[in-house]
């Protein structure tokens, strides 16, 4: 994760007074543990100015799962803008045994900070669980139908929170694992869509940004342990079941080879959107959310599980 029991030897590249704890193999920087954290906030905080992500005076409701990157950015934009500003959002998908530790974490910091935490379910807003999805998912990953239900359910809080931005913790490894997961899918219409920075729709006010965008997943891991927040100590029992498993053990294998690749591909990614043509999507004729055809996501997902569910005498 960066971080050597050799680097004592080295003296801090930006303090010069106190040992390295931690080094930035695309940069060449070698951090103590209070210039490492120091330097996590700055670029958080610059990231949010550059691509003006928050604007004065707005309320921000914040996707916290309770995992080390969402309670990192509570952190952080608790300390930016204040706890009065923000809301803690919550997605309880219903996995039996993994859900319940994080869900827990995320209101006993949101608590500390003093924000408002809310938390939706998949039960409440679908009508089943994630454990109650899986007789019924066909060919769909887990994941793939968790991501869709979890992007509706955050939509729904954030309506309901009555915020203006919405933010959730992508760090650059998720964000350079979806852009390449989107061109190996050929899917041009999501790529027509995507931006590593802020998401819009024409259908609801809030915008969804991404104020981790610039920092390596192993980087806020090692920010979560130095500010001592809970770690969950079980992984999703559905992660292993898409590609993007396979994607991030490709692109860490490219950044131990080659450091800054990711930052390479961000800057390709944020290319791509600088060139293109926005548009104007459609809305769901059911419904009535955003959707490139007469049925959103979810509503076809929903369909396809009620029909799974007929099908087996449920």
């Amino acid at each position: 994760m960066g971080v050597s029991p050799q680097l004592p030897a080295y003296t801090c590249s930006k303090c010069k007074k106190r040992p390295a704890f931690y080094n930035r193999a695309y940069s060449g920087e070698y951090l103590c543990k209070k210039c490492f954290v120091k330097a996590i906030y700055k670029k958080t905080v610059e990231t949010i100015k550059k691509y003006k992500l928050i604007n004065y005076g707005e309320r921000v409701g914040v996707g916290v799962s309770g995992g080390k990157d969402s309670l990192s950015l509570l952190f952080i934009l608790s300390k930016f803008l204040g706890a009065e500003r923000l809301v803690s959002i919550t997605i309880d998908e219903g996995i039996a045994g993994y859900r319940e530790e994080a869900v827990g974490f995320a209101e006993t910091v949101s608590r500390r900070l003093g924000v408002k935490h809310v938390v939706y379910t998949y039960k409440q807003l679908f009508g089943r669980s994630m454990d109650e999805v899986q007789p019924l998912k066909g060919d769909h990953s887990s994941c793939s139908i968790c991501g869709t239900f979890r992007r509706r359910a955050l939509d729904i809080a954030a309506e309901e929170a009555g915020v203006d931005v919405l933010a959730t913790a992508h760090n650059l490894d998720d964000l350079v694992q979806s852009f390449l997961i989107i061109l190996t899918n050929g899917d041009l219409d999501r790529l027509a869509e995507a931006n590593p920075a802020v998401g819009y729709s024409t259908a609801f006010s809030a915008r969804k940004v991404h104020p981790f965008m610039a920092i390596y997943e192993r980087e806020l891991a090692i920010f979560a342990m130095l500010k001592r927040f809970p770690m969950q100590s079980v992984t999703c029992p559905y992660m292993n079941e898409g590609i993007r498993t396979e994607v991030r053990n490709f692109l860490n294998t490219l950044e131990e080879g080659h450091p800054g690749i990711k930052f390479e591909l961000l800057r390709s990614y944020e290319g791509l959107v600088e060139r293109r043509t926005f548009r104007n999507g459609g809305s769901c004729s059911r419904c009535g959310r955003p959707s490139r055809g007469s049925l959103c996501q979810v509503c076809m997902m929903m369909d396809a599980l009620d029909e799974a569910s007929r099908l087996h005498g449920g």
